[in-house]
């Protein structure tokens, strides 16, 4: 008999109510019915905030994630300081090969996959950025991309366009009569039709430049987010439940160190948790 979605949903939501009712037993205060401040979860102290605005299942690994950090900060308090560290949780044991198989985990964890779409965006906008130079460089092969190009900025900077050099989108007001205009770069074509294609081109290769740098520096901030210990401690934890088998072919060593570990009550709490509920 094929089980029906509604079914599914049912048991992960009896799950969850389960999970919530083991952690409040410890002392814990779980909110479940709040927005965890515009984010799925939220951990402070003794506090877990879990969105009432995501499915069940996601709620599940939302908590289990929230519980881990937890565990963690009862073990390293450094975790409310500086994210804390692997090596309370691992003694004795390789770190950087664990961070490195952790890391791999976050990626296999994300679930909104934001660091890949992110990576894919920025090939996108490489590319783009190629066959624009390609084409200005065809009846100006002197022009570098990676420096202003006189040429074109004598001409755009004698008119509003000169904003757009910076800005995707501004608004000019006129100094005498108090009018305003709206320009933006996806209507070039159409606000300065005196332009050749190479100056629109040009307009555009600088947006695109500033949309690549933005890119770089999200990419950069998750980076940063991914790699603290906390956040790659936590994300292994879930990796476990959503999947045991493949986070144990992602992180072999980091598997085997943790179950070591579990067994000798290294991480509290976090041992009945899992015995209960993995």
């Amino acid at each position: 008999m094929i089980e029906l979605e509604s079914d599914k949903e049912k048991e992960y939501c009896e799950t969850f109510n389960a999970m919530v009712d083991f952690l409040r037993s410890l002392g814990l205060t779980v909110n479940t019915k709040t927005k965890a401040r515009g984010h799925q979860g939220f951990f402070l102290k003794n506090r877990i905030d879990i969105s009432s605005n995501i499915p069940y299942k996601r709620k599940i690994e939302v908590l289990i994630h929230e519980f881990t950090h937890y565990v963690h900060s009862k073990i390293d308090s450094s975790v409310f300081k500086n994210h804390g560290s692997l090596e309370p949780l691992f003694p004795d044991a390789d770190i950087a090969k664990i961070e490195e198989e952790m890391l791999n985990v976050t990626r296999f964890v994300d679930a909104n996959k934001s660091y890949d779409r992110l990576n894919i965006h920025r090939e996108e906008i490489l590319r783009e950025i190629k066959e624009i130079d390609r084409e200005i460089k065809q009846k100006f092969p002197d022009f570098k991309r990676s420096y202003p190009y006189a040429k074109f900025e004598k001409i755009i900077k004698k008119t509003d366009a000169k904003y757009l050099l910076k800005y995707d989108r501004v608004c000019v007001k006129t100094m005498f009569l108090g009018q305003t205009k709206n320009y933006s770069v996806n209507d070039i074509e159409r606000d300065f039709p005196q332009f050749d294609d190479c100056i629109i081109n040009y307009i555009k290769i600088k947006a695109k430049q500033r949309t690549l740098k933005k890119i770089a520096g999200r990419i950069s901030r998750l980076n940063a987010y991914y790699k603290r210990p906390t956040e790659l401690f936590a994300r292994f934890v879930e990796g476990l439940f959503i999947d045991t088998n493949k986070i144990s072919e992602i992180a072999p060593y980091a598997y085997l160190v943790f179950c070591k570990e579990l067994a000798l009550n290294r991480y509290l709490e976090l041992a009945d948790f899992i015995n209960n509920f993995f």
